[in-house]
């Protein structure tokens, strides 16, 4: 009783209009009424609050506030230009430099949404200068952004650490590999698209611009070594290097390429305080929410209704992909794994599933979901940034999608590709 009326009462919600944070909290303080004085409206701010105190979460307005410092500071500009003297050469390339760049700047920023803002004004009038489509530029910015928060430093990743209990530099190994996997699908896409529409290259290599523009990214580079470095090295913990990265990107913003100005630097902390604020309270809510159903029994009935419909691991894991693929479609992806992985987790766990395994599949699942409607905050911004109506954007972005979920299933069903780098480094 108390899960229906929790899943219902936030869908009714949500329908109405009302934001995804106040959904989840109202359907909460509906569930205490219903449950009655065996949970007083007590332990509403008792539970979120509870939530949001969290060691491992501060890092995620560190790692906001560096990612906009890097974008401000001039960092986008000199990775596109790298990358596009690395990979402009082959058939397709400034859609290959497209999601180069999206690889190179989702190792400083670890967020999808960035990603679009920085790479798209970038990328998308310069692909139609070029000849491609405005709507699939657009569409392959998107796309390609969902790598973001798949590649380590990821903010996703943070958030599903601390409601699994698992290590995060563990999860950020693991998605080392499924990152760089998302963004070669998309290039084999793209080239097999070119040799069809019989285009050619648009430029020369060039080894002496490769090293221009690699020279002028090198401290751009050098963030995600101090950031992965750190963790790994076991210097420092991943909060703690999310502050590292803060002071390198305002020391290389501000006195190397000076770029950033005191209001760059003030626009930079009113961005991170809206858009963490934003994440602590969908946090807090969604805390609310996995505390209730977890006082109720309701993860062990689906992990026993799981198991009735199927013992196959294999089938399993399918029905939990597809499950996490439409709740990304309708759900913010703070709120989706702040609230599903303590009810899933035992589910594939029981099945054999390594949990880091595990939170890369949830994670892409979810990320995907940002690029599809209703709740795809990616493509709307997408389509903003791009200046093309969102119903050309989701005409042209379906094949790409496609190709992330082929790459999501390959790594679902060969754990290896994930847990390698994780087990050597012995996490």
């Amino acid at each position: 009783m108390v899960g229906l009326t929790l899943f219902g009462g936030m869908l009714v919600f949500m329908l109405l209009g009302i934001p995804i944070v106040f959904s989840i909290g109202l359907a909460a303080i509906l569930a205490t009424f219903v449950i009655g004085a065996a949970a007083p409206l007590l332990v509403v701010p008792s539970s979120m609050f509870n939530g949001m105190d969290s060691f491992p979460l501060m890092a995620i307005p560190f790692f906001i506030l560096a990612g906009e410092l890097m974008n401000r500071g001039g960092i986008a500009e000199r990775l596109v230009a790298f990358a596009n003297s690395i990979v402009g050469h082959i058939r397709g390339g400034l859609g290959h430099a497209t999601v180069v760049s999206n690889t190179m700047l989702a190792m400083d920023t670890g967020s999808a949404l960035a990603q679009v803002a920085a790479i798209g004004r970038i990328m998308i009038p310069a692909m139609e200068r070029h000849g491609y489509p405005r709507a699939f530029a657009t569409a392959l910015t998107c796309s390609a952004s969902l790598i973001g928060p798949i590649i380590p430093p990821s903010i996703t990743m943070v958030i599903y650490a601390v409601a699994a209990g698992a290590s995060v530099g563990g999860l950020f190994l693991a998605g080392v590999v499924p990152g760089l996997l998302m963004g070669g699908s998309l290039m084999a896409y793209l080239y097999f698209r070119s040799l069809v529409r019989r285009e050619r290259p648009e430029q020369r290599f060039s080894v002496s611009e490769v090293l221009r523009t690699g020279r002028s990214a090198l401290l751009a580079l050098l963030m995600p070594v101090i950031i992965l470095g750190g963790i790994f090295a076991g210097i420092m913990t991943p909060t703690e290097s999310a502050a590292v990265a803060v002071l390198y990107a305002v020391l290389t913003g501000a006195l190397v390429f000076r770029r950033l100005s005191w209001r760059d630097l003030y626009q930079c902390l009113l961005t991170t305080g809206i858009i963490t604020s934003f994440i602590m309270l969908i946090v807090g809510a969604a805390r609310i929410f996995s505390d209730l159903l977890a006082s109720e029994g309701v993860p062990q009935a689906i992990v026993a209704a799981l198991v009735q419909v199927t013992s196959d691991p294999t089938l399993l894991l399918l029905l939990v992909n597809l499950l996490l693929l439409g709740v990304g479609c309708l759900m913010d992806t703070t709120a989706a794994i702040i609230i599903l992985t303590p009810v899933l987790l035992p589910v594939v766990t029981q099945a054999g599933v390594d949990p880091k395994l595990f939170g890369i599949i949830m994670c892409i699942n979810l990320v995907i979901g940002m690029a599809t409607p209703p709740v795809g905050v990616a493509l709307y911004l997408a389509s903003e940034v791009g200046k093309v109506r969102i119903e050309r954007v989701m005409a042209a972005i379906w094949p790409l999608l496609l190709v992330q979920v082929a790459v999501l299933l390959f790594i679902s069903y060969v754990p290896r590709v994930s847990l390698a780098l994780p087990r050597y480094f012995g996490f």
